[in-house]
């Protein structure tokens, strides 16, 4: 004895597309990345951000938030700059 359903049956998922290979966020020894920026500059753009967020609320979410993303901008500006040394 078979039994109808009263909607039609489930089709198989489809099959996914292949993930692209993940590209990695820095590779050392290729060329000066695009807006790098010489290491005085990279030096004060760390300070003023250490000033900036210095007394920064740790007890608000959002503040932490917008200090972490400010800091690892300038931190990865300076690691850059360090990494390139340019010929003024």
């Amino acid at each position: 004895m078979s039994i109808r359903l009263p909607w039609p049956r489930r089709r198989p998922a489809p099959a996914a597309f292949p993930a692209a290979a993940p590209v990695p966020l820095h590779t050392p020894g290729t060329e000066l990345p695009p807006g790098a920026v010489p290491l005085e500059a990279a030096l004060r753009i760390a300070r003023e951000t250490l000033a900036r967020h210095g007394d920064a609320n740790i007890h608000s979410s959002s503040s932490m938030y917008f200090a972490a993303v400010d800091l690892d901008h300038a931190l990865r500006t300076l690691v850059t700059a360090l990494d390139h040394p340019q010929d003024s």
